[in-house]
């Protein structure tokens, strides 16, 4: 992420608080993407030195297997220690950059399958919004869907209605939005 970035959500923003938790997750995600690349590189680099390793203490008669579990390990820990800041730092970064946003319901227009997959294989979804404002704006957003499962969106979701919220009332910032819930769901709930 860039500062530019950072310094568009924190102009966004309405209240000193918010751009202050703005700066703060956008720093731990900057903190948490270098541990996630150190680790990816720790682990590329600890394969080729494990397996000569492995050859070395072959030809020399050494049974070290303690040497291989921290190789590996350490590597699998500084990697996933960044993958799960990089997910904290990024959830809390997109709530503190819609913090101040208005929040409107509208309806699913569109679900899109993106070609990529998450990282289990699950396939992956665009829903296209519309929202209808006071004074008649049309909002159109888009919202990424990861599915968690194999089943995910359908047609069927066309004209549900959706709970979301934004920062602004560009009726073309397409990538202005932050899934907030299903307002159905809430109605279902309360029988």
């Amino acid at each position: 992420m860039t500062s530019e970035q950072t310094d568009e959500w924190m102009s966004r923003a309405k209240t000193q608080e918010t751009r202050a938790r703005i700066r703060r997750w956008s720093r731990w995600e900057g903190v948490s993407q270098w541990i996630l690349m150190i680790g990816a590189l720790a682990f590329a680099a600890s394969v080729p030195v494990g397996i000569g390793l492995g050859i070395w203490f072959w030809v020399a008669g050494v049974e070290r297997f303690d040497v291989f579990v921290w190789l590996y390990g350490s590597s699998t820990g500084v990697l996933l220690i960044g993958a799960a800041l990089d997910s904290g730092a990024g959830s809390r970064l997109a709530e503190a950059r819609f913090a101040d946003g208005q929040c409107t319901t509208g309806a699913v227009e569109k679900v899109i399958e993106l070609p990529q997959n998450d990282a289990d294989g699950n396939p992956t979804f665009c829903l296209a919004l519309r929202a209808g404002l006071p004074g008649g704006t049309v909002l159109r957003r888009t919202i990424h869907w990861g599915s968690g499962d194999s089943s995910g969106p359908d047609d069927r979701w066309i004209g549900r209605a959706i709970r979301f919220r934004h920062n602004t009332s560009d009726p073309d910032d397409e990538h202005d939005a932050l899934f907030v819930g299903w307002p159905d769901d809430a109605k279902e709930s309360r029988r």
